[in-house]
């Protein structure tokens, strides 16, 4: 017990990660700092054995877990009666305020001052460095390296639902800073204004006052502002899907614009992504919006036809996908389109061919392959009716300029 003691003494001098030797009865024996063995209310540490005995844990099976308000504490067994809690720790920086709240009931209300004090100095951790950190201690403790599955992650906060009391104290911490979340008339408007395609009307509903914050989705400001971006894409995206722009297409360019968000860390670097984002959208929209006439099913096949252009389908089976037979389905889009089915598929391959042609190298019977042609001569054809001069001549034409 003695070495274990020491362990932890000389871990805790080098990063001020905190560690409580306690008994199966919850009441600490050894503390570090000290100060947590007669602040922390033994029955709050005996809820922590408890709950290590109740998921069968023992000494090579440890356990961490996760609290409200985002902290970690580990539990690992040193022998029969006794147990290694360690933590608080967080893998981000918590206000001393927010500290208090959390330790309201497990400290004893004359040493939360002091508690708070000696918290505040424990590292940040995140879960794959306390696995790290849990693993270590009960390599050193019994000598044998365990697997990280070995490691037990108990999420304490997903096994209740948040109390009225819990929701009660956010309310009354919203009054009193007087804030209050963003109006539903903001996104209605940037909403309106990408359905419309008019960026005119966008850039003045994004520079209004909102009345509001967009709320507390994490404790972590990175975590905050990633979340921001993607709650707001998200609804960027449904709006420009409303307006007209192709599934396939909206879900894309979410996915390009989130992975540019992840490399980001600023504030300013998220709001200037966040504006060029929603303007890209919206100008995308303007320039694939369908007239107001064009109908649910002729829409339907549209889309249908963006997503699978480079696989073999036929006027049959856009119908059975549109829930019509194939004459109303032929009938109505040459109406509402002005050009039959089986033209605008070749005018989009082609389209898709000349893009292919100019800015890659894919080769010209790779690119018949790819739209799904059944020779490349059948597509030289297509392609010369089209554009009026062959695949080859106008690769050769548009790099030269």
């Amino acid at each position: 017990m003695n070495e274990i003691m020491n362990i932890c003494s000389r871990m805790y001098a080098m990063q001020q990660l905190p560690f409580s030797l306690v008994d199966e009865e919850g009441r600490i024996l050894q503390s570090w700092p000290e100060i947590f063995k007669d602040s922390i209310r033994p029955e709050m540490t005996a809820l922590v054995i408890r709950d290590f005995v109740l998921q069968d844990r023992d000494a090579l099976h440890p356990l961490i877990s996760y609290l409200e308000e985002g902290y970690f504490v580990g539990v690992v067994e040193i022998d029969a009666g006794h147990y290694l809690i360690i933590g608080l720790v967080s893998p981000y920086r918590h206000t001393r305020k927010e500290l208090m709240e959390l330790c309201a009931g497990t400290v004893y209300p004359d040493r939360i001052q002091q508690y708070c004090d000696a918290a505040m100095l424990a590292p940040l951790m995140t879960l794959p460095q306390m696995r790290a950190c849990v693993g270590l201690l009960v390599q050193l403790f019994s000598g044998i390296a365990i697997p990280e599955e070995d490691i037990l992650f108990n999420d304490i906060t997903g096994r209740r639902p948040y109390s009225e009391k819990r929701l009660s104290a956010l309310q009354f911490r919203q009054r009193e800073e007087a804030e209050e979340h963003t109006k539903l008339g903001f996104e209605t408007a940037f909403r309106q204004a990408i359905r419309l395609g008019r960026s005119d009307l966008l850039q003045k509903a994004l520079v209004s006052s909102t009345g509001g914050s967009v709320g507390y989705m994490s404790l972590n400001p990175q975590r905050q502002r990633q979340y921001t971006f993607i709650s707001f894409v998200t609804l960027v995206s449904r709006a420009a899907m409303e307006g007209g722009l192709p599934e396939e297409t909206a879900y894309l360019l979410s996915d390009l614009y989130c992975q540019r968000m992840d490399l980001l860390s600023e504030q300013s670097e998220f709001d200037r992504l966040s504006l060029g984002m929603a303007m890209d959208f919206c100008e995308k929209v303007a320039g694939s919006r369908l007239p107001d006439h064009v109908s649910p099913p002729v829409r339907k096949a549209l889309n249908y036809i963006s997503v699978h252009l480079h696989e073999p389908f036929g006027v049959e089976d856009l119908a059975a996908h549109c829930s019509l037979c194939r004459r109303s389905l032929s009938l109505r889009f040459k109406k509402e389109m002005g050009i039959g089915i089986v033209d605008y598929v070749q005018r989009e391959k082609i389209d898709e061919a000349r893009y292919l042609l100019e800015h890659t190298d894919l080769a010209i019977p790779d690119i018949s392959s790819h739209l799904n042609y059944s020779s490349q001569s059948y597509f030289t054809a297509q392609f010369k009716k089209l554009v009026s001069e062959t695949p080859e001549r106008y690769r050769n034409r548009r790099r030269s300029h």
